[in-house]
This record gives C-alpha cells, sequence and structure tokens, in this order.
C-alpha cells in the first residue's frame, strides 16, 4: 500500500514561488513565503527548479490518500 500527495481544494498554484533550476533551494515558504522548519516538505520539478511548504502550508494545503 502507498501513500500519495494531494493539493486540497483552492490551492492556487499561481501563488506559488518556484525556484530557477539553477539556483539554491528556496530558504522561505514558496506559498506564504513564512519562515520553513528545518525539513520543509520539498517538491521538484523535472528541469530541477523546486518548492518549498512550511508546516502550516502543508497542514492548511495537504492531504494524502492511499494509493
Amino acid at each position: 500500500m502507498s501513500r500519495a500527495l494531494k493539493f486540497r481544494d483552492g490551492f492556487d498554484w499561481r501563488r506559488v514561488a518556484w525556484s530557477r533550476p539553477d539556483s539554491p533551494t528556496p530558504s522561505i515558504c514558496s506559498y506564504c513565503f513564512g519562515p520553513l522548519p528545518d525539513v520543509p516538505l520539498m517538491l521538484f520539478r523535472e528541469d530541477n527548479s523546486a518548492l518549498s511548504l512550511c508546516d502550516a502550508c502543508v497542514e492548511e494545503w495537504i492531504t494524502s490518500e492511499v494509493a
């Protein structure tokens, strides 16, 4: 049994600030621009651009489902 992450309804992808593929990973939340925890949730695109989410945004916008 595996789990898949899913974004809740209302998540606005237009607000996400992706890092550039050749830049360091983000040091602030890519959605609310708040501080990140020591181990943030990070997602990467195939081109190596990344987003990092703080714990509050993960709690508000991410859910997991059994796949």
